[in-house]
């Protein structure tokens, strides 16, 4: 069930990721991992099953949800970095006229949910077709984008978390690159780190459609604060942060979460760690240290939203990070 190579972690905290999977799947999940990085090596846990019934696997691919937003926040830095737009161009700069109602909204804007563009999912007949269709169906990222703007905006300035604002640039990237998002991040980050498992498929768009691994998810974030994927400069751009009132965390950067608190229970014993949530398909938490010594992923293969699923995960994400 484990598979620590370089040591084990101290019992306390090996016993605080089996609890997390026995709430996960309590809490209505078939499966659940969870994957644990320090001065003990990686230590891998899997419980329950996957969709077809099989034991989960702890190196299974899933669906990370909004975790994707981090992958496609740290491409469009790179793409700064080349000069191929800056964080302060309006998006519309870089997209066809038919997209100039979207007002002066910069690609920071964008990445910081500060954009004011409202999400669509607050719009009800879209929420009623993706519960009747699917998630997985493929939905015209244009479209997405109108529903957003036939809604009344929030306040430009102040965070509001939108699905919106990452459709909108991953429409930016595709055009200022020529090509699909997918394949720049294969070129980009993906292949340069070895993340062979991680996709972003053609038929998903650019605010949750990417399938990783956990031991990916946390190679990704340990190369990320290390300095092995953007300039020093960029990076203090990504961690510069808005408050967030988003419940998973206390401020938001570049497509980036820093958490005291997840969802408000037990605030952590050692400072922010950095991240994000996903949610969707699956349920996931995706964190590191600052000195990207340690690391945790956490994923439920069902969306759990209960306060005991949130409890645990909060709980174990302290253990990992500041035991």
């Amino acid at each position: 069930m484990k598979s620590p190579p370089d040591g084990r972690p101290s019992g306390s905290l090996d016993s605080q990721l089996e609890e997390t999977l026995t709430t996960l799947l309590a809490a209505g999940a078939p499966g659940a991992a969870a994957l644990a990085v320090g001065p003990w090596g990686r230590v891998h846990s899997a419980a329950g099953l996957d969709s077809s019934g099989r034991p989960w696997q702890a190196t299974a691919r899933f669906d990370v949800g909004s975790i994707t937003k981090t992958f496609v926040a740290t491409l469009v830095l790179a793409l700064v970095e080349e000069e191929k737009l800056g964080l302060d161009d309006e998006a519309r700069m870089h997209l066809p006229a038919r997209f100039e109602s979207v007002g002066a909204v910069t690609m920071r804007s964008l990445l910081n949910h500060t954009s004011g563009l409202p999400d669509f999912f607050e719009d009800a007949a879209f929420v009623a077709k993706w519960q009747e269709e699917g998630s997985g169906r493929l939905w015209d990222p244009e479209d997405l984008i109108a529903i957003s703007l036939g809604l009344p905006p929030h306040d430009p300035g102040s965070f509001s978390y939108a699905n919106s604002n990452y459709v909108l640039a991953g429409l930016v990237i595709e055009s200022v690159a020529g090509r699909p998002i997918g394949e720049l991040l294969r070129n980009r980050i993906l292949d340069p780190l070895g993340l062979t498992a991680t996709q972003l498929p053609a038929t998903a768009n650019a605010a949750g459609g990417l399938v990783s691994t956990a031991d990916e998810l946390a190679r990704f974030l340990a190369a990320l604060f290390a300095g092995q994927i953007v300039s020093e400069t960029s990076f203090r751009e990504m961690l510069t942060t808005v408050p967030s009132d988003w419940a998973e965390s206390q401020a938001y950067g570049l497509g980036i979460e820093a958490v005291e608190s997840l969802m408000g229970f037990e605030a952590s014993p050692c400072g922010a760690a950095w991240g994000h949530v996903g949610l969707g398909e699956a349920t996931s938490v995706a964190f590191t240290t600052p000195d990207a010594s340690r690391q945790v992923v956490l994923m439920a293969n069902a969306m759990v939203i209960s306060d005991a699923a949130w409890s645990a995960l909060n709980r174990a994400t302290w253990a990992v990070l500041c035991s």
